[in-house]
């Protein structure tokens, strides 16, 4: 098994788990499998290369910032007559840019929210995103509090948990049904983002939709941290963002659970991630500063010109 299809195999295992690191690993696994390609000629490097983006591209369903990089990657050597080595280069030096351009993003994803924290606040999170934990970590001197949702069924939120406590902020972890319990203490909801969509709305993880409609209820500022990298251009085209369903044994575990005589199997459904109307979001917080979330939408409509890219955006 050749380092694709390894990684390949491990994000679908859900043994890489999150955007960003779904995103790294991939890219990595791209890089490397080229770098190290024997194909003699460059139609056949092609060939192998285009061949490797759409196995990782369609590991997961619901990752726009795997299939930016991905993309990304891709058009760099997308120029004619282009010998093997020149291409292996192209695609290690954007690769290479694209991580330092995530890695600017990420930090002033976390000035701006920051930023936006005011002294002595209590917050709330649900499952684990760098742009959360980076906007706390730095600003954890304003930071009274911060209530951090397990995320079942996989419990990404202990992660956020406790990254936030070795760091030295107050933190307390609690089962996703107790949100609303403390939700009217918190003075910001902040969440990450899988997807951002053309019209404001935002896929993440499953639960954050019903948060969002509380935070909203008890008038708590809910704040979406997440990099322009999360855009997905396809949808401002009718191209709908999948929602990822899971195994079974997630979330029902047959041999252990004891069943009624004669009713047959159970069945389960386990949607990885939920969709949340832009309506219940105060904001979305992104390198380019904090926007209402149609805005955003509208002003990356305009930044990569869709209306001359549309056949781009719907094909890999």
């Amino acid at each position: 098994m050749d380092i694709v299809e390894k990684t390949v195999k491990d994000i679908i295992d859900l043994r890489i788990q999150g955007a960003s690191e779904v995103r790294k690993r991939a890219v990595s696994a791209l890089v490397e499998s080229a770098l190290g390609s024997k194909a003699k000629k460059p139609e056949l490097f092609r060939k192998e290369f285009t061949k490797n983006i759409a196995s990782l591209y369609c590991a997961r369903p619901t990752e726009p910032e795997l299939r930016t990089a991905l993309r990304i990657i891709k058009r760099s050597v997308s120029e004619k007559g282009l010998t093997n080595e020149q291409m292996k280069q192209k695609i290690m030096q954007a690769a290479k840019e694209y991580e330092k351009n995530r890695k600017e993003a990420l930090e002033r994803i976390s000035r701006y929210g920051a930023e936006l924290i005011h002294s002595g606040s209590t917050i709330m999170t649900i499952c684990h995103s760098r742009s959360v934990v980076d906007t706390l970590l730095r600003a954890k001197s304003k930071i009274k509090h911060v209530y951090c949702l397990e995320s079942r069924p996989l419990y990404q939120g202990r992660v956020t948990a406790n990254e936030l406590s070795c760091a030295g902020i107050d933190t307390t972890i609690l089962v996703d049904n107790a949100a609303s319990t403390v939700l009217k203490k918190c003075d910001y909801f902040l969440s990450g983002a899988d997807a951002l969509l053309a019209d404001g709305d935002v896929v993440n993880k499953i639960g954050t939709n019903q948060i969002s409609i509380l935070a909203k209820h008890f008038d708590v500022l809910h704040y979406v941290a997440a990099s322009t990298h999360k855009f997905e251009a396809a949808s401002f085209f009718g191209k709908a963002e999948p929602i990822e369903q899971r195994a079974l044994d997630e979330v029902w575990d047959e041999k252990s659970t004891p069943t009624c005589t004669g009713r047959g199997k159970i069945k389960a459904i386990n949607p990885a991630f939920d969709r949340t109307d832009s309506s219940t979001i105060g904001g979305i917080i992104c390198e380019m500063g904090i926007f209402p979330p149609q805005v955003l939408a509208s002003k990356l409509f305009d930044e990569l010109e869709l209306e001359k890219h549309e056949h781009e955006f719907l094909k890999l």
